[in-house]
């Protein structure tokens, strides 16, 4: 729908009784131009003709000879559309059987110029904008060429059509690089305290620094997934039900999801089938919750237990940094030999391996947490407590099964492979809270990033200039 100094796409038929100063021809290739195929409907209604007494008169089929004809007439509507100047173009392959120009190229009358090789750059938008950053960006450039290719960006950048925007990326505020990084002129971290590290803050930094500084230090946290509901009512009734708030027996799910049906209707589902799905999920997950939780033995010393503990790690350069070991974990509770448990009850419907399990971070946290006296104060008797495993109780998955699966990570030595591994990646985190330095990791996690439209490892990576 652009009109005025703009550039018409349209076919041969659409440009009659129109012009311009430059026209271009594109493909015009044997076998496209002409075409002599027959146009006509499967059952040749284009040679039903006048009625004659009453009886439609059958038209003879278009001949080969008149189809070319009638491409040719076609051929020479679109080059007479130029006014200035006329360009035709068309591929011709090496191979006998690829692609060849159209027999009216050479009916043109002019010589025909075969070019070879790949153009210079994209013949396109985006390979445009980007020839005039390299241009303007390249200090080798002649200054007035500089200045053209500046002036042709800026032309770029304000086309509009109503309030949008034609060529966005032609403006320099978009573009990376163009502006230096900003200090703030105090460290974000206080250089004297230690740095603290949370569970998720260590998990997500090992995994890509850049999407958990974006999503978290500058505050572009995504809308949250409906499936989040879930986990969040679950949570918030097995802390009430744990805490003694809610009397609940095994079969006290029905009780419960009272408390759900309560706030349901306020929440947000995409289809109607995927809210009455999750509130299928909410209650098997809420049964599970309640036979786990009169199922176990072990004695309850906290449940959302927030907790903090300092360690000295090394970091990467080897020099020794304080770590603070934040967080809070579901339920805490001490074991018959006197050693303490952690539990993270979890809703997603996927669940790690056996490997994942003894590999995951949050638990591992959680037992080095403890053995650093983070729980200390819970314990009936002073002392020092000491781990005794972690595990997650999962809950939401989406089969019939009315348990919950527990997966157990064992508790870690002192110097074993588990607790270096951990305190290696304390030490990284650490050093880059310090240094403010959040470099972008591809990987599988950006199938569900928001912010690779803004990533310099996936996005303006492949941008020249």
């Amino acid at each position: 729908g652009v009109r005025g100094d703009a550039v018409r796409l349209l076919t041969a038929h659409r440009s009659k009784g129109l012009e311009w100063r430059l026209v271009v021809v594109a493909h015009a290739q044997e076998g496209a131009w002409p075409d002599l195929r027959r146009r006509a409907s499967l059952l040749h209604a284009d040679r039903i003709g006048a009625e004659q007494w009453s009886v439609p008169v059958l038209q003879p089929e278009t001949s080969t000879r008149e189809l070319l004809a009638e491409e040719r007439r076609l051929f020479y509507v679109a080059c007479t559309r130029a006014r200035d100047r006329l360009v035709v173009t068309a591929v011709r392959s090496p191979d006998d059987e690829g692609e060849q120009p159209s027999r009216f190229v050479d009916e043109l009358g002019v010589p025909v110029v075969h070019q070879v090789g790949r153009p210079r750059r994209p013949l396109s938008m985006a390979g445009l904008v980007g020839d005039l950053r390299q241009t303007l960006a390249d200090p080798t450039t002649p200054e007035p060429l500089r200045q053209a290719a500046a002036r042709r960006l800026a032309r770029l950048a304000g086309e509009t059509v109503g309030t949008r925007r034609l060529v966005p990326q032609a403006d320099p505020a978009t573009w990376w690089g163009t502006r230096a990084r900003s200090w703030s002129t105090v460290p974000v971290r206080d250089a004297d305290k230690p740095v603290p590290v949370s569970a998720s803050v260590l998990e997500q930094l090992m995994v890509c620094p850049t999407q958990w500084f974006l999503e978290r230090e500058a505050g572009g946290v995504a809308r949250a997934h409906q499936a989040a509901n879930l986990g969040l009512m679950v949570h918030a009734l097995a802390e009430r039900v744990a805490s003694g708030e809610l009397d609940a027996s095994v079969d006290d799910g029905d009780a419960l999801m009272a408390h759900v049906d309560e706030v349901w209707d306020r929440l947000e589902f995409r289809t109607p089938w995927s809210k009455q799905r999750e509130h299928d999920r909410t209650r098997a997950a809420l049964a599970r919750f309640l036979r786990w939780h009169h199922g176990n033995t072990r004695r309850v010393l906290g449940v959302e237990q927030d907790f903090a503990a300092v360690v000295t790690v090394d970091g990467p350069d080897g020099e020794p940094v304080a770590v603070r070991l934040t967080g809070f974990a579901d339920r805490v509770e001490l074991a018959g030999d006197g050693s303490v448990v952690v539990v993270d009850l979890k809703t997603n419907r996927s669940m790690p391996t056996g490997t994942g399990v003894q590999q995951h971070r949050q638990l591992a946290l959680y037992q080095y947490a403890v053995d650093a006296g983070a729980v200390d104060p819970l314990l009936p008797e002073p002392g020092a407590a000491h781990a005794g495993g972690a595990e997650l109780v999962q809950l939401g998955s989406l089969d019939d099964s009315d348990t919950a699966v527990v997966q157990k990570q064992d508790p870690p030595s002192a110097d074993g492979p588990e607790r270096r591994a951990l305190r290696d990646e304390l030490g990284r985190a650490a050093q880059m809270l310090r240094d403010e330095e959040f470099p972008a990791v591809p990987g599988a996690q950006c199938r569900d990033c928001s912010f690779v439209p803004i990533c310099p490892a996936r996005s303006a990576g492949s941008v020249t200039g």
